[in-house]
């Protein structure tokens, strides 16, 4: 009798340690704690992971380029030493391009802009107004002129930068630089004559109102246009470079 109460001992011992044996492996290393997501954090893990391959494949097309980059350079051949300081001043004569420090030419437009006919015995202090270019006219035509893909702009041969400001000074229009300019108004631009003639009169153009207050305006597709440097000051006093890492 002792010996069978001793045996249901071991192999209930044996059974319970064999329990806790097998909930203690991680089979594989493989962690046996099952995480659950709902239909949201899937899509979420998902939408991540597909992200993850495209920034993957970019950085991997970027390391390429520049590898073929600096294959094209990298030896002591004259010729491509040549080639490399012809590359660096066409990358700067871009740069200086665009942030006006450059003359400039091209085929584009000229549009002439002039306060529209004032009869002060007449017309109300709201007409006077109405018929008058103000800031916010120019400040509105000039980002549809960019909207229409000019690559160069200038007013009376006042070269205007991304960052350029007008300011209304009566029949003077002013800039951030403190020079000021009179009417009539010659704004030249830089671009395809054509498309930008076609966007600049469509119906809900800022033009289009500009003539509805009777404000005179005139066109004129040029072969040759050329832009001046900057009067602006381009030198920046707070942003920095920044490179992610």
């Amino acid at each position: 009798m002792k010996n069978i109460k001793a045996r249901v001992f071991i192999l209930a011992a044996s059974i319970i340690t064999g329990f806790l044996i097998v909930n203690s492996i991680n089979l594989n290393g493989v962690s046996s704690k099952i995480t659950s997501l709902n239909a949201m954090d899937y899509k979420k893990a998902i939408e991540e992971r597909n992200q993850l391959y495209k920034d993957i494949e970019n950085i991997r097309s970027q390391n390429i380029d520049y590898r073929y980059q600096i294959s094209k350079y990298d030896n002591d051949d004259p010729e491509k030493n040549k080639k490399l300081i012809e590359d660096m001043k066409n990358q700067l004569g871009d740069y200086s391009t665009l942030n006006g420090t450059t003359s400039i030419k091209g085929p584009g437009l000229v549009i002439k802009l002039e306060d529209a006919n004032i009869d002060k015995k007449l017309d109300t202090e709201f007409e006077i107004a109405r018929k008058m270019l103000h800031e916010d006219d120019m400040a509105l035509l000039l980002n549809d002129i960019r909207s229409a893909g000019a690559e160069a702009i200038s007013i009376n041969d006042h070269r205007i930068l991304p960052n350029t400001a007008v300011k209304c000074y009566w029949a003077f229009i002013g800039f951030d630089d403190e020079s000021r300019i009179f009417v009539p108004f010659y704004i030249s631009i830089i671009g395809n004559p054509e498309e930008m003639k076609a966007i600049l009169l469509s119906d809900d153009s800022v033009i289009q109102g500009l003539l509805l207050r009777k404000i005179k305006i005139e066109i004129e597709e040029k072969d040759e246009i050329i832009i001046p440097i900057t009067k602006q000051n381009t030198e920046a006093k707070y942003m920095k470079r920044y490179d992610e890492k």
